[in-house]
């Protein structure tokens, strides 16, 4: 999309505050030009002090003077007014702006967020925003009310005198070309900025997150090393803008400085010649003066502008990503009765990771073909070595990738033709990467389902062997559990992620089994709940631990992104196949670790 198409598409957004933008402007008109009366009053004064004449307000000193003061009052009063109503409007603007980022944000597929650093992403609804502010407040305001304050000033400059007006404007023109030409740069220039520190935050994002993993590494002189590389970026990106910035300021100030001598030397020949009062050359040298202060604003502010353009460039190429689900047919609501899951021929494979999609491609399939069907109730778990397609399978299942080929159903309904919220209500999923949000025990029980009373929240609990705990809490259910749950246990959090499974009561159950860092007696808890929840439900188990599968109805071993193996553990374990040679090794590793 055009940048001038995406900066309209930004200015849609003031559509729903457009009689306080229009009051806003009218009450900066008055404040901006309002300052215009004096330098005449100054020169009624000084022509009433030198001839003895009244000037065109017919008013003597006293009177000039008075009328003088209530300028000022009256320009005081319209800053205040104007600030405090320009600035809300651009808050409440940005406010809509970021609602509506985040509304997109979690519409976007999760390979989105795979491809991209947690703290670039939350650059754009952050830095971004609050640079797209500055934007509404010089642009809408400041700018505009500098434009016609020059306008203003101009007309009133061509009426005293239009010889030295013409003086006065002389490189207005090389004024106009160097500022538009300059602009562009700095936008250029603002935007690479932008791009390297929406990297330097997500490198910082990452450092914070995983602190731990770097501490336990040693790993701390290498990322300082990577942190300072990336800092040096910056660096050389902003010294790009200082330079611009510096240049704009410079020749600026030549500009607008140069015309001054000039129109002295002129006006003071105008004066001796009789053809221009003392006080008439004394109002054009203030008017002179105000006519490119709003020009060295307007040079000031451009790195300003620059930023701006940029993250607003930024925002809306943003929201030009495709949602997670598009197009313009409606998909009807899964209902799912009992619980069937079957996998047609399906074939998977990611996107590269050096391009966005399109271009960056599929990789080599990650699933080949894939046939599974799954009977109502039944408890399968997905076995395999590392990167043999068990998460995959599961992922294709909610939906968070499309097959290249193949169909899933439940219950004989593609899930393809059902809408995601209805595919997404029918299955519950406990993660093996445990997330609880910074909230209340209560908040994040309540993830499961959204209005949730405490006494169905209590149940949750009760039936995920947590409620003990909890109330033992220093504040029972309203106990902050600080980020990511830092201040419960690993068995805690498993028996909270559980809780948020009993609440949300789906037929279809996910277990990405992740016990092998709990001690025996919390494992012991979270068998006890996940064998309640289990119960009744078709449950698909992500199984890194074979010791943990020997009771699922039907082991599916993958290899390869293929089914190699279905049936029992006893049946699995009496072929000598890939399950029987994954198992004992796995009892080797075990008795080693207990030894």
């Amino acid at each position: 999309m055009a940048t001038g198409a995406r900066r309209s598409r930004f200015w849609a957004y003031l559509r729903p505050y457009r009689a306080t933008l229009v009051l806003s402007t009218l009450i900066g008109i008055l404040k901006y030009n309002l300052p215009v009366l004096f330098p005449w009053l100054l020169k009624d004064l000084v022509d009433h002090l030198v001839g003895g004449e009244p000037g065109a307000f017919g008013l003597d000193l006293d009177g000039l003077m008075v009328l003088a003061a209530l300028v000022f009052v009256g320009y005081a009063a319209l800053n205040h007014l104007r600030t405090y109503i320009a600035d809300r409007l651009a808050q409440r603007m940005i406010l809509d702006i970021r609602t509506d980022l985040f509304r997109h944000l979690q519409s976007l597929p999760v390979d989105y967020f795979h491809r991209n650093q947690t703290g670039a992403i939350a650059t754009r609804l952050v830095t971004d925003v609050a640079m797209a502010q500055n934007y509404v407040g010089l642009v809408g305001t400041n700018v505009f009310m500098d434009v016609t304050s020059f306008v203003a000033i101009a007309a009133v400059m061509l009426h005293l005198n239009w010889r030295l007006a013409l003086v006065a404007f002389g490189t207005l023109p090389v004024y106009v070309f160097l500022h538009r030409k300059l602009g562009r740069r700095m936008t250029a220039a603002a935007r690479e900025q932008r791009r390297r520190m929406s990297l330097l935050e997500g490198a910082l994002h990452e450092s914070i997150a995983g602190i731990a993993e770097i501490k336990s590494f040693t790993h701390e002189d290498e990322r300082a090393r990577g942190f300072g590389a990336q800092c040096r970026h910056c660096l050389e990106s902003a010294y790009e803008q200082i330079r611009l910035y510096a240049l704009s300021l410079g020749s600026t100030a030549l500009l607008t400085r140069l015309p001054l001598v000039l129109v002295i030397w002129v006006g003071a020949r105008l004066v001796l010649r009789g053809e221009l009062s003392v006080g008439a050359l004394m109002a054009f040298y203030a008017y002179q003066e105000m006519v490119y202060r709003p020009l060295d604003r307007l040079s000031e502010l451009n790195i300003l502008l620059a930023n701006s353009r940029a993250a607003i460039q930024r925002l809306l190429e943003f929201l030009d990503l495709t949602p997670e689900e598009v197009g313009s047919a409606p998909r009807r609501p899964l209902v799912v009765e009992h619980g069937v899951i079957e996998y047609g021929g399906v074939v998977f494979g990611y996107l590269r990771d050096d391009g966005p999609r399109p271009a960056g491609g599929p990789r080599p399939p990650v699933l080949h073909g894939v046939d599974l069907h799954i009977a109502a109730g039944r408890r399968v778990a997905l076995v395999g070595p590392s990167g043999a397609g068990k998460s995959t399978l599961v992922k294709l299942l909610l939906r968070f990738y499309e097959p290249q080929a193949g169909e899933i159903r439940i219950d004989g309904q593609r899930i393809a033709d059902a809408s995601l919220r209805s595919l997404r209500a029918q299955i519950a999923i406990v993660h093996q990467d445990l997330l609880l949000f910074s909230g209340s025990v209560a908040d994040n029980v309540r993830v499961g389902r959204a209005g949730a009373t405490r006494a169905e929240i209590l149940g949750a609990l009760e039936r995920a062997n947590a409620r003990e705990f909890v109330e033992a809490l220093p504040h029972g259910l309203d106990t902050e559990i600080g980020e990511r749950g830092v201040r419960l246990s690993g068995g805690q959090k498993q028996r909270l992620a559980i809780a948020r499974a009993f609440l949300k009561d789906a037929p279809i159950l996910i277990l990405d089994e992740s016990t092998s860092s709990l001690d025996s007696a919390a494992e012991a808890q979270v068998y006890g709940a996940l064998e309640r929840l289990v119960a009744g439900r078709t449950t698909l188990i992500i199984a890194h631990r074979l010791s943990t599968v020997r009771h699922a109805d039907r082991i599916v071993v993958l290899d390869r992104g293929a089914i190699v193996e279905q049936g029992t553990h006893a049946d699995l374990l009496q072929r000598g196949g890939l399950y029987s040679r994954l198992y004992r090794g796995g009892e080797e590793r075990l008795a080693l670790e207990e030894a």
